[in-house]
């Protein structure tokens, strides 16, 4: 029906249900997860010290508890009141911390501090001053993993076809190269995707994917939606997007 095409679409609400029934869709049907815990294993086990591990935004905690085994104390930080039931369900042992990484306060030094897909919820313009913080955290040798995805990927794609914006971690890389001379600096590319069976599916995952910018507008209706999904995601196991990350890694020397 034409009504139902030409339906303005809102973003999801990152504190409503339907947020967290859509990010269990994307999390059932990805591989993006299980290859990130696998590499920030492989990455923390060849840290010099396992003793304090920060997670700056932990969301539901299910990467936050893969990796807080690895260390004898987990600072999880999570401003999302909806998302923090699940982060103590996970991680019972976990200090948790109610405030934005702007605000929150982290007194002993950090072995590992990482910030997985936090900066689309940050201004790019103030994407230097977050790793600024990040590592302000670090003990001597300690290391931070910043997760965001990848220029090339699907999910990124749609932030240009949608809103004319693109994700761009490196001009914040470059300037704070500029401000420090002690960090080893590297970007390795994990290759993800997410495949589902059924349109709708694929819709209320490319809505999510949407959801994360604050430039939403009144440009987003269902049948634009599901004319773009049809035309870019279509496989012949149904659909499937590429979300491939790239992980950051700021080493203390």
């Amino acid at each position: 029906m034409a009504t139902d095409i030409d339906e303005l679409l809102e973003p999801y609400a990152h504190d409503q249900p339907e947020y967290a029934h859509a990010f269990g869709t994307f999390l059932t049907h990805t591989d993006q997860k299980t290859k990130a815990i696998g590499w920030l294993t492989d990455f923390v086990n060849g840290l010099r010290s396992h003793g304090l591990f920060v997670d700056a935004g932990a969301g539901e905690g299910s990467m936050t508890a893969a990796l807080a085994k690895l260390f004898d104390r987990t600072i999880a930080i999570e401003p999302n009141s909806a998302l923090r039931a699940e982060l103590a369900r996970r991680c019972p042992e976990a200090e948790i911390v109610e405030a934005p990484i702007r605000e929150a306060g982290i007194a002993s030094p950090a072995d590992f501090v990482l910030c997985s897909h936090v900066l689309y919820y940050i201004q790019q313009s103030d994407w230097t001053d977050t790793l600024e913080r990040l590592t302000s955290w670090l003990g001597a040798y300690g290391a931070a993993v910043v997760l965001l995805g990848n220029s090339n990927a699907d999910v990124i794609a749609l932030l240009r076809e949608f809103f004319g914006r693109n994700i761009d971690l490196a001009p914040a890389v470059q300037e704070f190269k500029a401000r420090h001379d002690d960090f080893e600096i590297v970007t390795h590319t994990l290759n993800c995707e997410v495949v589902v069976d059924d349109l709708e599916s694929a819709c209320t995952l490319t809505r999510f994917f949407l959801s994360d910018y604050p430039d939403w507008g009144r440009t987003v209706t269902r049948g634009r939606v599901e004319e773009y999904v049809r035309s870019h995601f279509t496989d012949p196991h149904g659909y499937r997007l590429s979300c491939s990350q790239d992980a950051l890694s700021l080493l203390r020397r």
